[in-house]
């Protein structure tokens, strides 16, 4: 059953153009600004693209002008999905210049053979793009992986320019975790209540992401330290040239 489109348009553009009143904010903004520059760092021609576990497709347009892109997904529940399927990538060799997979392969049970296809459906010099989840919540009824950032690396050993980024830090994960604290209580109120206090909980999460981006403005002078922690990963990697 698909989501009604008023709901799907606020998780575009919440993912999108996040906002500090959001509880979420610091997560987003931080993976956005890094899949940008990464998408700019893009080798060209960049025509035909694979975004697979599509949702709702919220960075679209951040691709390329002259870009195709194809939206993969196990189910069409937001509407986005050009290939509903759980078979993974089901294309012939060689189709794409660039497959991006934002928050989608930790659920593969065997990332390795993942892996393997992405190379696969790349044609040669192609991208892959790959963001993961390091510090959140997980589902207990399903797989989900959680990756270092060498485990992620080590599944495209043999690749070209193969680059791991941290998507925030302590901070980023502190604020995105009290964040959820205070949105769960929030969610669990009565509608109308909800309604009332929305303006104060939007008070608290731009309160929250502030301290938040304070503690990781802090953190930046630790780099050199071997302990990390990042919010999420975002992998980029070339399948080899001819």
């Amino acid at each position: 059953m698909r989501l009604p489109q008023q709901a799907l348009e606020e998780i575009r553009r919440a993912r999108r153009h996040p906002r500090i009143t959001q509880f979420d904010y610091l997560h987003l903004r931080h993976l956005l600004d890094d899949l940008t520059e990464a998408l700019e760092r893009t080798p060209r021609p960049v025509e035909d693209v694979l975004d697979v576990f599509c949702g709702t497709r919220p960075y679209e347009d951040l691709l390329p002008a002259e870009a195709r892109c194809v939206g993969l997904d196990i189910d069409d529940r937001y509407g986005g999905a050009d290939v509903v399927t759980d078979k993974f990538l089901p294309f012939d060799d060689e189709s794409f210049d660039l497959v991006i997979c934002i928050s989608g392969f930790y659920y593969l049970e065997d990332p390795e053979y993942g892996a393997t296809e992405i190379r696969r459906v790349l044609r040669p010099g192609g991208t892959v793009l790959i963001s993961v989840p390091f510090v959140w919540e997980y589902d207990r009824t399903i797989l989900e992986h959680r990756y270092t950032g060498p485990a992620l690396a080590s599944y495209f050993a043999g690749w070209d320019g193969v680059e791991v980024i941290e998507n925030g830090g302590r901070g980023v994960c502190w604020g995105l975790l009290t964040g959820n604290l205070i949105y769960r209580r929030e969610k669990s109120l009565p509608w109308r209540v909800r309604r009332v206090l929305r303006p104060l909980f939007g008070a608290v999460y731009a309160l929250v992401n502030g301290l938040g981006s304070l503690i990781e403005s802090s953190e930046r002078h630790r780099d050199s330290d071997r302990y990390t922690l990042p919010m999420n990963l975002l992998l980029s990697a070339r399948k080899p040239a001819l």
